[in-house]
């Protein structure tokens, strides 16, 4: 085991799915999962066809030198980067997406600690022995991969056996799953809950060379469909598999046969990252539709209409209102306001993640947990004079997925500036500089501010 992990980025590993799962974000996805659904089998979720998800974020841990989680978007971007306390194994979300599991890597002789991790932070947030005939491999447990079934169990694979486990989250026990790999074969890259009911699982048979990929079948035989490129882990976005492989590419695999084979499957790379990465997930591993969810809401104060020279204070709010940690994005298009309006210089701020004005755009990007909120606030002070068009439009727009408006009406803000009134030339007594003025009550121009600004603070 150590041999391998020297030559081959130092490490092997799984990242996760089994079991099977039923879509869970909307009703018609979820009335499709149930019209799929079959029995399952003792070790693995029955088969049947199921709705194909939407994308969701891929999720991957590099270590060594580098121990970072990094969330990645299906085209390879990178959405979030957060250190690490450790090498693990590999990651996995719960069916839900709402709790991270790692495994570290190697592991004690014997031992293994099954970890929950803050993927916002990366912060562990507890530890849990495992037990059982995992944490009886010797020389050491080496986990390296790992994923969630339906039921809430983990599938995990190790570097020092063909045997696949299960792991109980709750309890850190640990029991023989009815499956293995063939002999000769190790875990090596990760498991799979395919949209078909199968699970595909990554293993290897050697320190360095390509990945033999299988299928595990309801019935728990198993068969190799292939190879592709060293894999450490994998990450399953709305219906499509991504391997992780040991170079740092990150590998969409575009043909999973359901017939055995050994040649190499064809692979696209969509991003080569160059990082040393121990595992990956997404929350969508065990075969749930769970995917990002959050909200945009956007609020101004005063409401208007505001005179020239007022200062507005606009604040947007954002919501992850899923189950699984979301990247918020979102802009907010200012080219409408700031045509009548100037950008109080040091008024942005964002309680958590980062935002930006280039130009009249401006952006904010943040990962946020389950049910958690940011608040982004800034201000502008009318011109005077305003030579605009006097109206104040703006409108914030989600752009990460899972992403809404809270309301119909909810992105979008409108304030009107008041016109100054014109001095009134026409009335009798009007027709001479001052004459029928009474003291006090003049028409000029501060009489008129002074008038407008009691009635904007109420007096």
């Amino acid at each position: 085991m150590g041999c391998y992990r020297q030559t081959a980025v130092r490490r092997v590993l799984t990242v996760a799915a089994i079991g099977l799962v039923l879509a869970v974000t909307s009703p018609a996805l979820a009335q499709a999962a149930d019209a799929g659904k079959v029995p399952a089998a003792a070790g693995t979720a029955g088969s049947g066809s199921r709705a194909v998800c939407p994308p969701a974020p891929l999720w991957a841990n590099t270590g060594g030198n580098d121990q970072r989680l990094i969330q990645y978007d299906t085209t390879g971007t990178a959405l979030s980067n957060v250190p690490l306390a450790r090498d693990y194994g590999d990651i996995a979300f719960s069916p839900d997406g709402s709790v991270l599991y790692g495994v570290d890597f190697p592991g004690g002789a014997g031992t293994a600690t099954l970890y929950t991790i803050n993927p916002v932070t990366g912060a562990e947030t507890a530890g849990r022995p495992i037990s059982g005939p995992l944490a009886a491999l010797t020389p050491t447990t080496a986990v390296n991969g790992l994923t969630a079934r339906r039921d809430g169990l983990l599938i995990a694979g190790s570097f020092n056996s063909s045997q696949i486990f299960l792991i109980n989250p709750a309890t850190g026990a640990s029991t023989a799953f009815p499956a293995s790999f063939p002999a000769g074969i190790v875990s090596a890259g990760d498991f799979i809950t395919l949209d078909d009911g199968d699970v595909l699982a990554f293993g290897t048979a050697a320190a360095a060379g390509p990945s033999p990929v299988f299928r595990i079948r309801p019935d728990n035989t198993v068969i190799q469909i292939g190879t592709v490129p060293q894999t450490f882990g994998a990450a399953k976005s709305g219906g499509n598999v991504y391997a992780f492989a040991s170079n740092g590419d990150i590998n969409l695999l575009s043909s999973l046969p359901t017939t055995a084979g050994t040649a190499p499957l064809p692979v696209l790379t969509i991003q080569a990252t160059g990082r040393g990465f121990y595992g990956a997930t997404s929350a969508q591993d065990s075969g749930n539709c769970v995917v990002p969810a959050y909200t945009v809401r956007k609020s101004a104060s005063p409401k208007g209409p505001v005179n020239e020279g007022n200062t507005i204070t606009y604040r947007l709010t954002v919501k992850n209102t899923g189950t699984v940690a979301a990247n918020g994005d979102l802009t907010d298009d200012l080219s409408d306001v700031l045509d009548d309006a100037t950008l109080v210089p040091g008024s942005l701020t964002a309680t958590t993640g980062s935002a930006t004005v280039t130009g009249t755009t401006l952006t904010w990007t943040g990962t946020l947990a389950p049910g958690a909120t940011a608040q982004i606030t800034y201000r502008v002070k009318v011109n005077s004079p305003d030579t605009g068009d006097r109206t104040l439009v703006n409108y914030a727009a989600p752009t990460a997925p899972g992403g809404t408006c809270a309301t119909a009406r909810s992105c979008t803000v409108t304030i009107d500036v008041k016109k100054k009134p014109h001095k009134d030339c026409d009335k009798p007594g009007h027709d001479k500089p001052g004459h029928g003025d009474k003291p006090g009550h003049g028409d000029d121009d501060d009489a008129w501010a002074d008038e407008q600004d009691r009635t904007a603070s109420g007096r």
